[in-house]
């Protein structure tokens, strides 16, 4: 049976009903991505690649160096910033660790999770929105073993083509509860060939 031609227009007007309806939850979606809020392209100075030099327990007598490479990539739909550790020591097998970052909407807060073959404990970072180029503050609290808790703050002083990381750690078995300046690490941009 053939539709009538008044009938043709009416399911066109529902129709378009339904569609415009629609608009105010497109509207919502698209206002998330709004590149004056903090997000995960707030990280994206970090892709490519960087000479690394890490130096822990700097200016003790125990200060060891390592050096390698930084390589950050963009991942699952640019959601995360992927970052792969490669460094060399003479006094310890090699240095991997995978660090993946991002923004974390729900929590208004930029976030790491933090992965190394030599170390069996994952760090989750946070850190407060800031200005970039300029300084991160990174925190966490965890749990390292035999009921032991360690927390560790981390600034990141990000340049055009340079950032300086100092890590500072206490743990709870530490009886002055003071902080250690753990480790201090330069990335820089490599020269262009």
């Amino acid at each position: 049976m053939m539709k009538s031609s008044i009938e043709w227009p009416r399911q066109m007007g529902a129709a378009l009903v339904v569609v415009l309806s629609l608009l105010p939850l497109l509207h919502a979606f698209v206002a998330n991505a709004d590149p004056t809020q903090p997000s995960t392209k707030d990280l994206m100075f970090l892709i490519g690649q960087w000479d690394v030099e890490r130096r822990y327990e700097p200016g003790s007598d125990r200060e060891r160096v390592a050096d390698g490479t930084l390589s950050c990539e963009s991942v699952l739909d640019n959601a995360y910033i992927r970052c792969r550790y490669k460094l060399t020591a003479d006094d310890r097998p090699p240095i991997n660790e995978v660090v993946y970052l991002n923004f974390n909407g729900i929590y208004g807060r930029y976030e790491s999770l933090w992965i190394s073959a030599s170390w069996p404990i994952k760090n989750t970072m946070s850190a407060e929105p800031a200005s970039i180029p300029g300084t991160l503050f990174w925190t966490s609290e965890f749990l390292i073993e035999d009921g032991v808790t360690e927390r560790v703050k981390t600034q990141w002083e990000i340049g055009s083509d340079a950032i300086e990381r100092r890590v500072e750690i206490q743990t709870s078995q530490n009886p002055t509860n003071s902080w250690l300046f753990w480790l201090q690490e330069t990335l820089v941009r490599p020269p262009a060939h």
